[in-house]
This record gives structure tokens, sequence and C-alpha cells, in this order.
């Protein structure tokens, strides 16, 4: 393995990683070196890449977790941490969108992406920054953000905010 983004030794957590994106970058972190806690609600999903992950030599571990909830992220980290050690790297993946005119998305649906694509992101990344001070390591938290936070897109208003 190439000394460029070498990750042998760390613990890498990704949100969002039951599709897209989020199982991207699980894999990419484990095709680096990195052990993987790749966290989701869809944890049918999750074994999935898990599965793949491991079969490719990897180490990775699936942990339910809804973003909206601190109390999930809280034993989303807990779980992660007990099969692989302090977490000193996420990738803060998790987001939905309603695609569809703004004047037609319900107060329900602008709390639940408002929950996840901000209120979510700043609890895990809190959630994080907290261990990894306990611990007294250094790490790293990148937090995903879309495109559509510079331009709009039609359906996407809400989503752009």
């Amino acid at each position: 393995m190439t000394t460029e983004f070498d990750m042998s030794g760390k613990v890498a957590m990704v949100t969002g990683a039951s599709s897209g994106f989020g199982a991207h970058f699980a894999k990419l972190l484990s095709a680096r070196g990195a052990k993987v806690v790749v966290a989701a609600r869809r944890l049918d999903r999750l074994e999935s890449l898990v599965a793949d992950i491991n079969n490719s030599g990897g180490e990775a571990v699936a942990v339910e977790m809804d973003v909206t909830s601190a109390d999930s992220i809280a034993a989303a980290f807990d779980t992660g941490e007990a099969a692989f050690g302090t977490i000193t790297v996420v990738a803060n993946n998790a987001g939905v969108a309603d695609i569809r005119s703004a004047l037609k998305v319900d107060e329900s649906s602008w709390d639940r992406m408002m929950d996840t694509n901000l209120k979510g992101v700043w609890i895990v990344a809190q959630q994080a920054a907290k261990r990894m001070i306990a611990a007294g390591v250094g790490g790293a938290i990148v937090n995903t953000a879309s495109i559509l936070g510079l331009r709009v897109a039609f359906g996407q208003s809400s989503y752009c905010t």
C-alpha cells in the first residue's frame, strides 16, 4: 500500500453508509487500511456492505444509527468503539431530500431534512470530537455537503437551504 492516504491503524465511521456515497466512502477507507464502522438506519443494507468489505480483506462492523437521535448516535459510537477502539475518522454523510416544489414541502418534511442534514451532522461531529478529546487523540471529521448549497435545482429548494 502506498503511504499516500494510508489509513492503516485508523478507525473510521461512515454515516449514511447504506447506499451511495456512504457505501463508496466505506469501501475506500477500508481499501486504504482503516477499520470501518458503517452506520445507517437500514441495517439490512449495512450487513451486505460489511460482508463485501470483510470478504475483500478489510474489517468492518455495521451499527444501526438514526442521526436524528442523540441517543442512537451515542449507542452507535459505543458499539463501534467496542469493536475497534476509538473512532478517529468520521465521514459524516447521512442526508435526506424531499424533491418537490418548496410550496408543497410540509413542516414535517422540512423538519426531517433539517434534523438529518443539519442537526444530525452537528450531533455526530460533537459526539466524535468529545470522544477523541477524552481519548487524547486527534482525528478528522469530514462533513459531506451538496453542490446544491451553491446553486438551485428544480424541486430541491428546501434541500438547498
